[in-house]
C-alpha cells in the first residue's frame, strides 16, 4: 500500500495502462487455464448453445425454448454462422472463449466507471479486483450470459453518470439492451428512469426556468436541453 501511494504521487497515464494491459492478460491468461476445454457445457449455458445452433440452422427465431432472453444466444449464432466444423465442442468452446473475451474486456468500462467516484490512479484497483475475482472468472468459463450482462450495466452507469445529455440518452439504449439479455436488467433500468425524471426533468424545470442563477456553474452544460414553460 505504502509503495502503491508513492506512485500515484507520480501519476503517468502511459505506466497505468501498462498495469491495465498487464491486468487484462493475466486474467485472461486465467480464466483459459481453467478453461474445461473437453468437456460439454452444462445447464444455462448448454440452452444457450442450442439455441444459437438451431437458429443457424433455421436461419429464424426458434421455437419451444422457455428461456425468456435471447439476446446472448442471438449474439452467439453471428459467430456460429461464421464458424466451420463437425465437433459439436469445437462450438462449445468457442462460446466459452466468447464469454471470456467479453468478460476480459469488461475491465475497461469497470476502470471508466471507477474514473467516476476515484482518481485514475485508485480506479485502476478496481479493475484489477474485477479481473481477478474468482466467481467472476469461473461464470467466464461457462459459456453463459452474465459476462455479457455484467459489461452492458456497466456502461449503461458509466455514461448515465455523464453531465452531457447525449451520453445519458444512450445510457438507457444499453439499459435496454441489458435488460433483454437478463430480466433482472429492469433492477437498474427502472431506478435510472425514476432518477432521471426526478433529477433532470424535475429540477430543470422547477428550479432552472424558474431561478436561473441558482444553477451551480459545474452543471452548466451547451448540450443541456431547453424546456419552455408556461407560466401559470
Amino acid at each position: 500500500i505504502t509503495s502503491y501511494i508513492a506512485l500515484q504521487k507520480h501519476y503517468n497515464p502511459y505506466k497505468w495502462f501498462v498495469i491495465g494491459f498487464i491486468t487484462g492478460i493475466i486474467g485472461l491468461l486465467i480464466r483459459v487455464y481453467y478453461l474445461p476445454f473437453e468437456l460439454p457445457i452444462t445447464l444455462d449455458g448448454s440452452n444457450y448453445f442450442w439455441y444459437a445452433v438451431d437458429m443457424s440452422l433455421l436461419d429464424e427465431f426458434p421455437s419451444g425454448y422457455t428461456f425468456p432472453n435471447n439476446v446472448w444466444p442471438s449474439f452467439l449464432y453471428i459467430f456460429f454462422s461464421l464458424f466451420n466444423s463437425d465437433d459439436f465442442l469445437d462450438y462449445m468452446n468457442l462460446q466459452r472463449s466468447l464469454s471470456i473475451i467479453i468478460s476480459v474486456s469488461t475491465i475497461i468500462p469497470v476502470y471508466l466507471l471507477c474514473t467516476r467516484f476515484f482518481k485514475k490512479q485508485y480506479a485502476i484497483l478496481g479493475s484489477i479486483l474485477f479481473a481477478f475475482e474468482p466467481r467472476l472468472i469461473l461464470n467466464s468459463t461457462l459459456g453463459i450470459s452474465e459476462p455479457l450482462f455484467i459489461m452492458l450495466g456497466t456502461i449503461s452507469l458509466y455514461f448515465f453518470l455523464s453531465k452531457k445529455w447525449m451520453y445519458i440518452y444512450l445510457s438507457f439504449v444499453i439499459a435496454a439492451l441489458y435488460t433483454l439479455v437478463r430480466y433482472e436488467g429492469l433492477l437498474l433500468i427502472v431506478p435510472l428512469s425514476i432518477i432521471f425524471l426526478i433529477i433532470f426533468v424535475f429540477f430543470y424545470l422547477l428550479i432552472i426556468e424558474r431561478n436561473p442563477s441558482e444553477i451551480p456553474s459545474n452543471l452548466l452544460d451547451k448540450n443541456v436541453p431547453n424546456f419552455e414553460t408556461k407560466s401559470l
